[in-house]
């Protein structure tokens, strides 16, 4: 059974004008920053896994990347062919009753709906890059908006 991307992400557009009301927290990001959410149907993740099986894992399907151009976050849908095809710096994956919430509510409180998902482990959160180069690139009020203190309070 195939599912229609627009079922999955819901509207493009959607996204975009909920990235660009939240403009002001990647106006710190360098341009090519990017971050990625991808069903965990299509993310090759097996469970019981290690990290090592996960980052050889092949997904399928495609993924919602937001991606730092001149002029902002830009939202797109690209192919996922797996983490090490992503080629983005953080990979959020979404469970079905994640992906079906954030489908229904893109808009003012999509953020604040990623951070609830992100706790209640509906939606895990990869890292791709390290410590020093989300700092380098301007993740800190993006990644402090998602409740995720990474970079920590000691710099």
């Amino acid at each position: 059974m195939t599912v229609a991307i627009e079922n999955t992400f819901g509207e493009l557009a959607d996204w975009q004008r909920m990235l660009d009301r939240h403009a002001e927290l990647f106006s710190e990001m360098t341009p090519g920053s990017s971050v990625a959410i991808v069903p965990k149907e299509g993310s090759g993740i097996q469970p019981g896994k290690h990290v090592a099986g996960l980052m050889a894992a092949e997904g399928a399907g495609e993924m919602l990347r937001w991606e730092v151009v001149p002029g902002g976050m830009h939202a797109e849908r690209v192919p996922y062919r797996g983490f090490q095809e992503a080629k983005v710096d953080l990979l959020f994956v979404a469970d079905d009753e994640a992906m079906e919430k954030l489908r229904g509510s893109i808009g003012d409180e999509t953020l604040s709906l990623m951070k609830r998902q992100i706790r209640s482990g509906n939606i895990m959160f990869f890292v791709m890059r390290t410590k020093y180069e989300l700092q380098d690139a301007g993740y800190e009020e993006f990644l402090d908006t998602l409740g995720l203190a990474f970079l920590g309070a000691c710099r």
